[in-house]
């Protein structure tokens, strides 16, 4: 699933993080999950400029000249505890299965980054022969999939990983696989790019083809896409098979894809878009709908009304990236200098709350995002980072009672 961090350099561009990637709005991508500043760069042109039009994006955006409202109260009744990492200073969390494995990224003692999983808080590097590997999500059997760059092929590979073995994702011929989530049942959901730019990666005017890959082994099917879109980006699966993300046409429509593959648009709040980013337990699709001050978290019913979580989130930007029954987790913009801090906040049906941001003698969180939330009840776990003020990462795990 996608990360969200927020940005914006002297010139004012925004910074969009997507699969593990920050999107920039001129067009290029620098993978920098865990706060190391390296990365590789590659055109992402089509989604960029999609994500924008839905003003904002999986983004907070910066405004600087608004008046600040007041910020949210904090989940008293959840504990925040700092993942340890593999050596380096940063890490970050991105997903979480049902079984409690948590997967994402940190910094190494000799000064890289490698993916990681985390069972029982402890943390396993993976081994992934390929440059800047970046999970996207695993599942209870401890399947991670993600993607990184073959430099000896100049082109970026789709790849899944489990019990300590690397394998490349079945792209098709002439394509790159880019996977962001598997289910329980070992399901994929991901893009497929003409790989007709081996040395940047997918070419900048190519469209984003969603697909569907029944097993880590099979070949790859591509998704119908609704009318009048012309690309599209799933980012969810449902326990049924359901497949959530957004279609690209002339703007960004938020889509659910049956088990069959039947496309359904569901509505946004303010016509300007919307994107799935989660499917929770139940089945309900959680993400966020451009609205006119920025974006807010939303959650779609099964029988396809749109409810607007953001409203009760303090600032002008939020987004819902991860559900239980009756839980969402996401990230909410809160009044700072800068104008605009991300938080992680739980929602309990409207009511909204901050996440603590962890801290331990060396680190002192003062912001974050929440990525995934497993269980229910007396036994709730959230998962995503804390940042310290300098921008400093840590993968944070969050035990809610």
């Amino acid at each position: 699933m996608a990360v969200v961090d927020c940005a914006a350099d002297a010139a004012g561009s925004l910074e969009l993080k997507l699969l593990g990637a920050t999107v920039r709005d001129d067009g290029y991508t620098t993978s920098n999950q865990s706060g190391s500043g390296r990365g590789i760069r590659r055109p992402q042109a089509l989604l960029t400029a999609a994500l924008l039009a839905l003003e904002g994006a999986v983004v907070m955006v910066p405004i600087a000249a608004r008046a600040a409202p007041a910020d949210l109260p904090t989940a008293t009744n959840c504990t925040a505890r700092l993942l340890p990492g593999l050596g380096g200073r940063g890490s970050n969390a991105i997903a979480a299965s049902s079984s409690g494995l948590v997967v994402g990224i940190a910094d190494t003692s000799n000064g890289g980054s490698a993916p990681v999983l985390w069972q029982n808080g402890q943390p396993t590097a993976l081994s992934i022969p390929l440059e800047v590997p970046v999970p996207a999500s695993v599942n209870k059997d401890g399947v991670v999939v993600g993607t990184g760059y073959d430099a000896s092929q100049e082109m970026l590979v789709g790849w899944w990983w489990q019990n300590g073995q690397y394998h490349p994702l079945d792209a098709g011929p002439g394509n790159v696989a880019m996977p962001s989530a598997i289910s329980d049942s070992g399901v994929v959901a991901g893009v497929l790019v003409a790989n007709e730019d081996h040395a940047d990666g997918p070419g900048a005017d190519e469209d984003e083809h969603p697909a569907v890959w029944s097993s880590v082994t099979a070949a790859p099917r591509e998704l119908t896409l609704p009318a009048g879109a012309r690309g599209g980006h799933p980012f969810a699966i449902g326990r049924d098979g359901t497949i959530g993300g957004v279609a690209i046409g002339d703007g960004g429509m938020a889509v659910l894809w049956a088990p069959d593959g039947t496309p359904k648009v569901l509505p946004d709040l303010a016509g300007h878009g919307g994107i799935v980013l989660a499917i929770d337990p139940t089945g309900q699709a959680l993400g966020q709908s451009a609205v006119s001050e920025g974006t807010h978290a939303v959650a779609w019913g099964a029988a396809g009304p749109v409810t607007d979580l953001g409203a009760a989130a303090a600032g002008p930007a939020s987004s819902a990236q991860g559900g239980a029954a009756g839980i969402a987790v996401g990230v909410g913009s809160t009044p700072s200098v800068r104008a605009s801090r991300p938080q992680a906040v739980m929602w309990i049906g409207k009511s909204a709350r901050v996440l603590p941001p962890g801290s331990d003698g060396q680190f002192t969180g003062v912001s974050g995002a929440a990525t995934s939330v497993t269980g229910a009840g007396a036994a709730t776990t959230v998962v995503g980072y804390s940042a310290a003020a300098n921008g400093l990462r840590r993968a944070t795990e969050w035990s809610c009672r």
